[in-house]
């Protein structure tokens, strides 16, 4: 691994993220407690700092674990060293949000830096790691056995269990933001409850399956590139059977792996397929379906009946109520709010 160059001062990215606090695993003072602690989180391993620094000890720790995908919020309050063991079950990826990480890849130091790094822990092989005392990081964690699973549909290789094979690395945030997306909207949507148990099973469920996609469409392993000819674009007759499920079930917000599982094809083939048919993705195509059924049911609704802008966007699928109103303007040319207000001799309606 070679270090990163130095970049200017970036937004900082826990300015944007919720804290977790509902998820609180653990504060101590106690090194030994700590050590305890993050095995159950990360993989068995040792937890160290200098002596004089063991009365500073100030460890945290906030994460949800869905059973396949777990998120959370680490720090330490001292500079310490984390020696993790090589653990087959689990590839986790730490995402500095303030101070700076460092990486041991034998006598070579890399530095991740708030702002400026992603840190892939590899299943496979020992990884050392040094934290600042400042250090606070997002942590992102994906079973093996769940992303053997996904890559299956994603390959379209149903014979194959075997997990693909990452290498631990420090990417820029560039190269990482696609994994860093989905580790920032699995907190932010988790935040908002109180309990897992509070969040819909339906909704924990695409939240899993939209992590691990991005895992492995976002990071290099050794199946990012399968080894067998190029995927075949869906035929129409699939490409129609996909819009009609899309109409049908717009409520259900299906993701484009298990609409693809449904119909019994790749989800590249459905891609290219439906940018063939439709020059557009299998997700746009649901999106704006999904955009037009809150859009009749605004219209349709009745304010006056306490119904809310936000019941009905989340009803259809949308959980960010501020990006779901400027996509509504952008097509319909007014806020969803307007189109709730609207009367029957409106010429909205």
């Amino acid at each position: 691994m070679t270090a990163l160059p130095d970049v200017a001062q970036r937004p900082r990215l826990d300015a944007v993220l919720p804290s977790l606090t509902a998820y609180k695993r653990y504060e101590t003072h106690d090194l030994e407690v700590a050590e305890v602690e993050i095995r159950r989180f990360m993989a068995p391993g040792r937890l160290r700092t200098r002596p004089d620094d063991r009365c500073d000890v100030d460890a945290r720790a906030f994460y949800a674990d869905t059973g396949s995908v777990g998120v959370g919020r680490m720090s330490f309050g001292a500079d310490v060293v984390i020696d993790r063991h090589a653990d087959s079950r689990y590839l986790g990826i730490a995402i500095p949000l303030s101070g700076h990480m460092r990486v041991w890849e034998g006598r070579e130091v890399v530095e991740a830096r708030a702002g400026d790094s992603v840190v892939v822990i590899a299943p496979e092989g020992r990884f050392l790691t040094g934290w600042s005392a400042d250090c606070n990081a997002l942590m992102l964690r994906v079973t093996t056995s769940s992303l053997a699973r996904a890559a299956r549909t994603l390959t379209g290789d149903h014979d194959s269990d075997r997990p693909p094979r990452f290498v631990h690395q420090v990417l820029s945030l560039e190269q990482g933001h696609v994994v860093i997306s989905a580790a920032r909207l699995l907190t932010e949507i988790l935040g908002r409850y109180d309990d897992l148990d509070a969040v819909p099973g339906r909704l924990l469920h695409q939240l899993s399956e939209h992590a691990l996609n991005a895992v492995l469409l976002g990071l290099e392993h050794d199946l990012s590139t399968p080894a067998k000819p190029a995927y075949r674009a869906a035929p129409s007759k699939a490409v129609r059977a996909a819009m009609r499920l899309i109409e049908d079930e717009a409520a259900a917000v299906f993701n484009v792996s298990e609409l693809a599982r449904h119909l019994g094809l790749t989800v590249r083939g459905l891609e290219l397929g439906f940018r063939r048919a439709l020059d557009e993705t299998p997700h746009q195509y649901m999106r704006r379906i999904r955009l037009d059924r809150a859009h009749r049911e605004l219209l349709a609704a009745d304010a006056t009946d306490g119904t809310t802008v936000t019941e009905i966007a989340t009803r259809w699928g949308f959980f960010h109520i501020g990006r779901f109103a400027a996509s509504y303007k952008a097509v319909y040319g007014v806020m969803p709010s307007v189109s709730l207000r609207a009367t029957p001799t409106n010429p909205l309606r």
